[in-house]
């Protein structure tokens, strides 16, 4: 029996990397927004037929090699017609790319390990590199089924659950529960709250109440105006609609805010209602999503963040294209596979899960998300409706920007920490709808994976250079399709990205750069709230604040890690340049290439920093001091703890 070599295999790393660009490209063309195909089904013939001849010629075309690619050629046409056939929810182009992912998680990984056999290894390195492909493995696995999920808004044609809003529920409607809507508010700018206010004033249903809660905040000047406000609006509508606390100490910052609210809500409200402080809702938010609570199954649905005045500046701009793919595409494909969760802001819950999974959670960084969990684990079910209801502010310094994913990181770290035993399979754990489970894992864990993978690698680069140097082994030479793989895989990525953009609304390429480049400048921060999620010791809540006009004094003031650890690795990268004799010329490109790509990544820190600091606004006067007025104030309830 003739053994396989790592060689044989080359050619079938094109195919499936041809493959995959092809089936990119006509997810592409077919996909022109959430939810809708534009391409006719007629065409599925010729998609599959197509994808598979054209990257069959064009492997040809580059290595000159056919009859080596006929296996995979045969294996990837093969499962895609299968799959056509079983899964009735899919397109053919997104069968196309699940097939190449697929395949090419396979073939890699064979691959990779006759790579590390033909390296001729020592003993130690050589165990340490299969444990790392082994481990490898498992994350890609797990990856590529929770990225069905993510991806569903690229890959699916029909859908099981809601995509959209119902028609909105007239004022007459037999159906039309009660919703308390409550604004918790710290040391927040009178005049974004105030809007906010006129806004909920202004939604077209009847039924409802709004309760503000100002806690802990000191400055009068700040909260004074918010307890008139809703006295003013109570007097316009004719009835008390607004009720306004002022709270202090109030300990659990905004999960302590809304805990306090639900013990002081309208007995009556069957849902509730959370709007954050800057959030602008649209008139039709209530009666656009309350008609989904006739589902007694239902325990909450969330709708996107959104943001406004972020056009003409371009690091607001930047950070604005950042937050929406995420918001547009993966999150409406997690809700149609059970995973939805709350996001803090412009949602509705069932008053009754609420106080089933025990109101809202004080100790976590993300009581929102967090408290989903708890929703699906006492047996509700949640839906994610990517239409935009409001739009917030996005932060005006980028060290508040870093304080707000900080928070959005760390906060489902602490959740798996504190509920890993939700996520247990069963036996060991309660049911959880849909792919709960594994979504909640794989997004738990994502910094920490990327950490992982981070020190696994330098810890590889480092014992492979000791080796090296003290000729425990011979330089490692780097198959020739290195370069060509990594020139088709960045081509993939680009399609991809670009789609990922245009679902999202944005056909600018520069805006696309820019939300890159502030996705890029979050690394360091997502990499640090990994870890500090892994405390067991409480995090501090760092605010967002929403005054306009405080800009850093220095792009480096609020990057200083990062800035540094940039140096590092650009330093790391021209090292391994500089020791190609030693390590070998293909390992050195390959680790240059790496290195000062995650140091490029890093210095975004400080690049956009610079941009906000351009962009920012002059400094606002000083708020003059709060004089009361001399008509009596409505009551406000202060709570003293020791």
């Amino acid at each position: 029996m003739v053994a396989l070599s790592r060689a044989e295999l080359d050619s079938s790393l094109i195919f499936i990397a041809f493959f995959a660009l092809f089936a990119a490209l006509l997810t592409l063309r077919a996909v022109s927004a959430p939810h809708r195909l534009v391409r006719p089904v007629t065409q599925e013939g010729t998609e599959l037929i197509g994808t598979s001849l054209g990257a069959l010629l064009a492997t040809l075309l580059v290595t000159n090699e056919l009859f080596p690619v006929l296996p995979v050629f045969i294996a990837c046409m093969s499962i895609a017609a299968l799959a056509r056939y079983l899964l009735h929810r899919f397109s053919m182009p997104g069968i196309l790319w699940l097939t190449g992912a697929g395949v090419g998680t396979l073939v890699t990984t064979l691959w990779s390990g006759l790579f590390i056999l033909d390296a001729d290894l020592p003993g130690p390195l050589e165990a340490m590199a299969f444990v790392a492909l082994g481990l490898m493995l498992l994350v890609m696995l797990a990856g590529q089924l929770a990225g069905i999920a993510r991806e569903a808004v690229l890959t699916h044609e029909r859908w099981r659950l809601p995509t959209a809003t119902p028609a909105p529920i007239t004022r007459s409607a037999a159906f039309q529960p009660k919703v308390s809507l409550q604004l918790p508010c710290y040391a927040e700018p009178p005049e974004v709250v105030i809007e906010t206010m006129d806004r909920l004033a202004a939604l077209d249903y009847d039924n409802y109440e709004v309760l503000v809660c100002d806690n802990n905040t000191q400055d009068e000047a700040l909260w004074r105006p918010l307890e008139a406000h809703c006295a003013r609006l109570n007097a316009r509508l004719g009835t008390e609609r607004f009720r306004f606390f002022h709270v202090a100490p109030l300990p659990g910052a905004k999960a302590g805010a809304l805990n306090y609210l639900m013990d002081h809500m309208a007995q009556d409200a069957e849902l509730i209602g959370v709007i954050d402080a800057d959030y602008y809702a649209r008139s039709d938010f209530l009666s656009r999503l309350a008609p989904f609570f006739a589902d007694p199954q239902i325990g909450y649905v969330q709708t996107p963040h959104d943001y406004r005045g972020y056009q003409g500046n371009d690091y607001l701009t930047a950070c604005y294209w950042e937050y929406m793919p995420t918001n547009k595409v993966d999150y409406p494909g997690i809700s149609e596979y059970g995973g939805a969760f709350t996001i803090g802001t412009m949602c509705l819950l069932r008053t009754e899960a609420l106080r089933k999974a025990g109101g809202w959670a004080e100790w976590c960084l993300t009581e929102d998300s967090e408290v989903s969990v708890r929703l699906r684990a006492v047996g509700y079910r949640g839906l994610y409706i990517g239409e935009t209801f409001g739009r917030g502010l996005i932060p005006e310094t980028f060290d508040d920007y870093k304080k707000q994913r900080f928070r959005w990181t760390a906060g489902p770290v602490q959740q798996l920490r504190r509920h890993w035993k939700l996520f247990l399979p069963a036996p060991f754990a309660p049911a959880l709808p849909g792919w709960t489970k594994l979504l909640e894992i794989v997004r738990c864990i994502a910094p920490l994976q990327t950490l992982a993978g981070l020190v696994l690698g330098v810890v590889s680069m480092v014992t492979m250079i000791v080796a090296l140097a003290i000729g425990a082994m011979e330089p490692v030479e780097v198959p020739h399709i290195a370069g060509l793989l990594l020139v088709i895989g960045a081509a993939t990525w680009w399609v991809r990205l670009v789609h990922r953009y245009r679902l999202s609304g944005c056909y600018n390429t520069e805006d696309m750069i820019r939300g890159e480049i502030a996705r890029a400048a979050l690394s360091y921060v997502v990499l640090v709230a990994g870890i500090a999620g892994l405390s067991s010791r409480p995090l501090a809540w760092r605010r967002t604040p929403k005054f306009a006009g405080l800009a850093d004094d220095s792009p480096f003031a609020a990057t200083m890690a990062e800035t540094i650890a940039g140096g590092v690795c650009l330093v790391v990268a021209v090292a391994c340049l500089a020791a190609a004799g030693l390590i070998g010329s293909g390992v050195a490109l390959l680790s240059f290439l790496g290195f000062a790509g995650l140091g490029l990544r890093f210095l975004c820190a400080p690049l956009l920093a610079a941009l906000a600091i351009r962009e920012s606004q002059p400094r606002k006067p000083a708020r003059p001091a709060y004089v009361p007025r001399r008509s009596t104030p409505l009551p406000v309830e202060v709570r003293r703890t020791t």
